[in-house]
């Protein structure tokens, strides 16, 4: 669908850095559940593009260790996380929380046993689209309030703050871009906004099958928004084609989709593409390469705000 392809990159770590931070770890789950180190079995990375996330063993249970990365800390609210994971633990769309430290962000949740994480190819089969859009449907139906709002154009301008603040630098023609993404303030307007829990980072890689049930994990950006926002990041990170996104959109309504909503699904991947550029600038200024992944998403906004452009 999209001429652009994004490229994600993620650190590396040779044995020794590994071997002490395993230590490190082993430490802190001692000390935040108050048990003895001896009761940590195994620690085990299973990577992150942003956070670091560890599968551990303790008290002869599996569980995942999350550990926010550089600069983390400013973008995420862990308040707004920690009440808005509660809430979708309540609807059953995600594993029980065991620690969750509002002021670091670590967290410890249940292992997921016999998880398959999602990926893009995985995601564009037909019976795994029914799974993605009845559980999308179940949490944008659940009449559930989540603690904060998420409005792309009010994190924008956070987000240009929180840059200029690392000393980071972006985009050349940035200001004339992001001029053209305000305007898609107004048409959103017309077109009709709701405003329902969401997830807002729907990639393929926050759902996990296990058996027979598929979970949504990792709620750092939820918040109140349009439904439309995690229909059009889903679409929008598994690459699906015209026709896979048509097939996705006419599972979650159930029926024909209205015209309306494409364009605000097209309006909403500008969007995405827009402030992740500006998120990557940030965590790049606090240390962290993503090699070109910011400037794509940011090339691929241009292209599609033409697009609109020409519809309007």
């Amino acid at each position: 669908m999209d001429e652009f392809k994004i490229n994600h990159l993620y650190p590396e770590y040779g044995k020794k850095e590994q071997k002490h931070e395993y230590k490190s770890i082993k430490k802190m789950i001692s000390k935040v559940l108050n048990i003895s180190e001896n009761n940590v079995c195994s620690i085990e990375s299973v990577g992150g593009m942003t956070n670091k996330s560890f599968k551990v063993f303790i008290n002869n249970e599996y569980y995942i260790l999350r550990i926010p990365g550089n600069g983390a800390d400013k973008i995420i609210s862990r308040y707004d996380e920690k009440y808005n994971s509660l809430i979708a633990n309540d609807l059953e769309l995600d594993t029980d929380i065991l620690y969750f430290d509002e002021e670091n962000g670590v967290k410890i949740a249940k292992y997921i046993n016999n998880a398959q994480t999602i990926d893009p190819k995985i995601a564009k089969r037909k019976e795994n689209m029914i799974e993605t859009t009845n559980l999308l449907r179940t949490l944008h139906k659940s009449n559930m309030k989540f603690s904060n709002e998420f409005n792309v154009f009010n994190k924008i301008e956070e987000y240009e703050k929180l840059l200029k603040e690392s000393n980071g630098n972006n985009f050349k023609d940035y200001s004339i871009v992001k001029q053209q993404v305000l305007k898609l303030k107004e048409i959103l307007k017309d077109l009709g906004e709701e405003s329902v829990p969401c997830h807002n980072d729907t990639v393929p890689e926050n759902f996990v099958k296990s058996d027979d049930k598929l979970y949504l994990v990792d709620w750092e950006y939820s918040g109140m928004n349009d439904p439309m926002w995690d229909l059009a990041a889903h679409c929008l990170e598994c690459d699906f084609s015209n026709n896979e996104e048509e097939l996705f959109l006419s599972l979650y309504f159930n029926q024909e989709v209205e015209p309306r909503y494409k364009t605000k699904m097209l309006i909403y991947k500008i969007c995405q593409d827009f402030l992740w550029s500006i998120w990557t600038n940030i965590k790049e200024a606090n240390g962290d390469d993503f090699g070109t992944y910011g400037e794509d998403r940011y090339n691929r906004a241009k292209t599609n705000i033409n697009k609109i452009l020409e519809l309007n």
